[in-house]
């Protein structure tokens, strides 16, 4: 933020000004690998222009989050010589309860060659939030235009314009226990969950089954590619501990014939399982179910199965995970972007029907109750975010991230369920005692 003078014509006030990077943006409508106009994908310190627009069809919006005040936007830019490009340009609030009604006003960039300043507009902004300004082509930008920044000038005293760091959206978590007596000592763990129909972008992971070493859950990969993934880690990170030797690593056990197998890094390292195939739909549930077998020479074999609506019971795989020992002590679910570029898509998922099976007395326990955490949730960044118990379905809780929506957060716990979802295992142990005979045949590391 500067202190600059006010524009000619205008009564003469100290004015603050905030100059929002043009890379802050997003190509839209989002289209994976072809955005039709370059926006360098930057982290919180990366200033970039965005150039080589040449699709008429993509419009470039950014969100910002504002204070209320009236503010003088401008925007620098360079477009070849001779060039005479327009564009309109669209103000709107990000949701009805900041009560902006929508601005639009036809913009003309002059092409000199040299760097230049245009003036886009006023808008009188009402209440703090996110806001979106959004440039489309009425002509075809050719490629000849380059924008490196956005100005934003107020005399409001208070005024403030904060850029968002990340155009990802923000990891939400759940952590689930129980409010009834139990051990925290589960060999078995259930849950379900149902992603609604439109909560489904690109590049999203609704993580169902977090434990202390792994976790398992769905993934939208690619526009027609779907996967079930679940992920075990190492005892020690191979990529930072060179003190790791092989007893440290996780190895395969079995695994199920449509299942790949594979190591994975750059978040710890491990071994990873997915199914490609698995061809989960928004609107249908998605069930899973995860058992531990500790054994005596201080390892544990970690299993996961799924089942689509009512599909039947897929076995994705079992691993071997060493220098354990451990029971589960309950799980915890989350939301997750890893495709960064188009964070301003809403996620949406419901997380329910959540067990554990003590694994002292084969009790089965009924987890009714949440934590909330969350990453980012700094004022002006990401905290489009919802966390809870469902308003639309009082016995599931749900979680939500980006779309610059506002912050909700409900209930964190609901009623015991009494009918477990299972009246016995033994289909299940009997596919992990067959894994521990297969045991060897694969390995996952030369």
């Amino acid at each position: 933020m500067t202190t600059v003078s006010a524009q000619p014509g205008r009564a003469l006030k100290e004015q603050q000004q905030f100059v929002v990077p043009a890379n802050k943006a997003y190509a839209e409508p989002f289209t994976p690998g072809d955005p039709g106009v370059s926006i360098p994908v930057g982290y919180p310190e990366s200033r970039g222009s965005i150039s080589r627009w040449r699709n008429k069809e993509k419009r470039v919006t950014w969100v910002v989050y504002q204070k209320p005040g009236n503010y003088d936007l401008y925007f620098d830019n360079q477009v070849a010589a001779g060039k005479k490009l327009r564009f309109k340009l669209d103000v709107s609030g990000c949701y009805p309860q900041l009560g902006l009604k929508p601005v639009h006003r036809d913009l003309v960039f002059k092409g000199t060659g040299q760097k230049d300043t245009l003036y886009g507009l006023r808008v009188k902004i009402p209440a703090e939030g996110y806001y979106r300004y959004t440039l489309t082509p009425l002509t075809d930008p050719e490629g000849a235009i380059t924008i490196s920044s956005l100005l934003f000038r107020t005399t409001a005293a208070d005024g403030w314009v904060n850029f968002i760091n990340y155009q990802s959206t923000p990891s939400v978590h759940l952590s689930f226990s129980s409010t009834e007596p139990t051990t925290k000592s589960y060999n078995w763990l259930y849950e379900e969950i149902l992603v609604p129909e439109g909560a489904d972008p690109l590049y999203t992971y609704y993580m169902s089954l977090g434990f202390y070493r792994g976790y398992l859950g769905i993934q939208t990969n690619t526009p027609t590619e779907r996967r079930v993934l679940f992920s075990v880690w190492d005892s020690k990170d191979a990529e930072k501990d060179s003190s790791i030797t092989k007893a440290d690593f996780v190895s395969l056990v079995d695994k199920g014939a449509a299942t790949t197998v594979n190591a994975f890094g750059g978040e710890g390292t491990g071994g990873q399982s997915y199914v490609k195939g698995a061809n989960w739909k928004t609107g249908k549930p998605v069930k899973f179910l995860m058992n531990v077998l500790p054994q005596e020479n201080n390892t544990v074999v970690l299993s996961a199965w799924y089942q689509v609506a009512d599909e039947g019971w897929n076995y994705i795989a079992s691993w071997r995970a060493p220098h354990e020992k451990r029971f589960f002590d309950g799980f915890y679910s989350f939301i997750e972007n890893y495709g960064y570029t188009n964070g301003q898509l809403r996620r949406e998922a419901y997380y329910y029907n959540a067990w554990g099976r003590e694994s002292a007395t084969d009790k089965w326990v009924n987890f009714n109750k949440v934590r909330f955490s969350n990453t980012d949730g700094k004022r002006g960044q990401r905290v489009d975010y919802e966390q809870g118990v469902s308003p639309k379905y009082p016995d599931r809780f749900y979680m939500a991230s980006g779309g610059y929506t506002p912050t909700i957060k409900t209930k964190n716990e609901m009623p015991v369920l009494q009918t477990p979802p299972f009246p016995d295992l033994k289909k299940f142990e009997a596919r992990v005692a067959e894994a521990l005979k297969n045991e060897g045949r694969q390995n996952i590391r030369k």
